[in-house]
This record gives structure tokens, C-alpha cells and sequence, in this order.
């Protein structure tokens, strides 16, 4: 197993726990490296989604985990990877969002497969040139 990006559905249905296959390789993954690595464009829409339910303990404890694991911050070059990912993506038909062309950015800099079940978008990103690893933790070991 390769040291990876989580992307944001893949984290969140690890925290709710219904997904046997991503449960089993998030195990594998932390036996191995201690931790989850994600960006913190995951814990922003994380805390969202929480913050949109008004779901405070869970938030509390949510924030609590995602402070004890690994979050990668954007850097600046990765805002320029991001706008050029998502003008290429749109000028091929695509409509992608932000959030998913800087995670797609932080994975490609830091030459990390990104761990996603939002394949569709993501293959997109593929479509425009760039050199980004997908790994879908739902499909199973």
C-alpha cells in the first residue's frame, strides 16, 4: 500500500462507518502509516456538512479526529495547478468544482494516489493531461 490522498467522500464514509470495503482499507491503510492524510479542503467541507445539520457533539468530535491525523494545506502553486485543471476540464465539456481540482492539485504535487469513490470528476481532471493516480477504496482488496 502506497502512502495516499483521501478524498472528501472517502473520508466521510469512513467516519460514518457504513462501508465495510473502505473500513477494512482505511485498517490496512492507518496498520500501516499511522494516520489519514487529506487536505484541508476535506476538513472544510466536513465541517460544513456538520456545521449544516447544526450537529455540534458530532462536529466536536469530528474536529478532535481530524486534528490527530494528517492535513495537507494548498500552497500557491497548487491554486494555479487547480485554475488550470479546471479551465482545461471546462473547455472539454467538464464542469468541475474547486474544491476537486485543488485536491486533484495537492495529489499531483505531492505525487500521492488520490483515494476516491467520485471517480467520474476525477477522471476528468485525467482527461486534461494531468498525471493523477485514482485508487477507489470502495471496489474492495
Amino acid at each position: 500500500m502506497t502512502k495516499s490522498l483521501l478524498d472528501t467522500d472517502i473520508l466521510s464514509e469512513y467516519l460514518k462507518g457504513h462501508d465495510q470495503n473502505v473500513a477494512k482499507q482505511a485498517a490496512r491503510y492507518i496498520e500501516q502509516f499511522g494516520v489519514l492524510t487529506f487536505t484541508s479542503i476535506t476538513v472544510y467541507e466536513i465541517v460544513y456538512g456538520l456545521e449544516l445539520k447544526a450537529a455540534t457533539s458530532q462536529l466536536k468530535k469530528v474536529s478532535a479526529w481530524l486534528n490527530q491525523n494528517e492535513q495537507i494545506t494548498p500552497v500557491a502553486a497548487d491554486y494555479v495547478a487547480a485554475a488550470t485543471i479546471k479551465a482545461s476540464a471546462r473547455r472539454q465539456g467538464s464542469v468541475l468544482e474547486l474544491p476537486d481540482c485543488l485536491i486533484a492539485a495537492v495529489a499531483v504535487r505531492l505525487q500521492m494516489p488520490l483515494v476516491t469513490g467520485n471517480t467520474e470528476d476525477f477522471q476528468a481532471v485525467q482527461q486534461t493531461g494531468v498525471k493523477l493516480d485514482l485508487d477507489n477504496w470502495r471496489e474492495g482488496l
